[in-house]
């Protein structure tokens, strides 16, 4: 699909949304006119525009749902995969699928909720470091009950962003998790370890007042966290829009980036400006790239076996 199939699709989407846009706006005038009539409260008057916009809503999805789907993958095959291609190889993009719900339970360095969501999931390699990437929604449900007894339900997001898996340039033997603090949902679970995690102050005091860090083996920790890779994470911390979690387990660095986004997306409403489009995609691949550079996960020349 080319950017003129974009744009096509985009026309017929924008038409049909205006058409219903308007059908339901004379519908809801008439009846706002009807009940005015008959004495409308502001109460009744609210609820009723409500209960109207969510039909409307509905009736978009209905008409315009395959059309928005076929122009959002479109869209990622045209302009991400392109783009990804540039800078990994060994490229799998999948915009429709995520990280599997246990990469990440597993881990048991993160609250993971009630409801769970992923997709654009990629894999490939950069530098010679593997890479896997996928955007991450987990929500948490819930419940109050006001005075008369009645329970409202609501889903509440506990985090949004990137969820990153590197190859990691050192072996080691236990786990170690670094939390940014205003990260607000990390956790670690000690239920049946073996090796307990332990809260551990570092050397650098700043990195203490930026971070909160536990570790099942205090020495792994200080073996990790060296005194050039802690200034490393710190300009990151300060550079990056989100806060971060970083987990060093398994020989690997799963990294949460809690930044409210959804990576790689377009609207279908939104005008096609090609040179915008790259410039964003382009920048969107950097976050994920400078882990590998600010971090020298390339560099195994400590790599050692256990």
């Amino acid at each position: 699909m080319d950017t003129k199939d974009l744009k096509d699709i985009q026309n017929e989407v924008l038409k049909k949304s205006k058409i219903i846009d308007t059908v339901i706006f004379i519908i809801w005038v008439i009846i706002m006119f009807l009940l005015y009539k008959k004495g409308i409260n502001l109460q009744a008057f609210f609820f009723i525009t409500v209960f109207i916009m969510a039909i409307r809503m509905f009736i978009k999805y209905i008409f315009l749902n395959k059309q928005i789907t076929e122009f959002n993958n479109g869209f990622k095959n045209k302009y991400v995969l392109s783009s990804l291609n540039k800078i990994f190889t060994d490229l799998k993009y999948f915009p429709d699928k995520g990280l599997d719900y246990g990469v990440i339970a597993n881990t048991r360095m993160m609250d993971m909720g009630d409801r769970y969501s992923s997709n654009d999931y990629f894999e490939g390699k950069y530098k010679n470091v593997n890479v896997k990437q996928a955007d991450v929604h987990i929500e948490e449900e819930q419940q109050t009950t006001d005075s008369d007894g009645h329970t409202t339900t609501t889903w509440v997001t506990i985090f949004e962003g990137k969820w990153m898996i590197f190859d990691f340039n050192k072996t080691f033997t236990a786990n170690v998790q670094v939390s940014q603090k205003g990260f607000g949902n990390s956790r670690v679970n000690n239920w049946g370890e073996k090796n307990k995690y332990k809260k551990v102050e570092m050397e650098d005091a700043e990195f203490n007042k930026m971070f909160r860090i536990y570790a099942q083996n205090e020495h792994d920790a200080f073996y990790i966290l060296t005194p050039s890779l802690m200034e490393k994470i710190k300009n990151l911390a300060r550079t990056v829009s989100g806060k971060l979690l970083l987990c060093f387990i398994n020989n690997e660095l799963h990294i949460g980036l809690y930044n409210y986004k959804d990576s790689f997306e377009h609207s279908v409403y939104k005008k096609i400006d090609e040179e915008k489009i790259n410039d964003d995609i382009s920048k969107e691949i950097k976050i994920i790239t400078n882990f590998v550079d600010e971090l020298d996960l390339d560099n195994s020349l400590f790599r050692r076996e256990v």
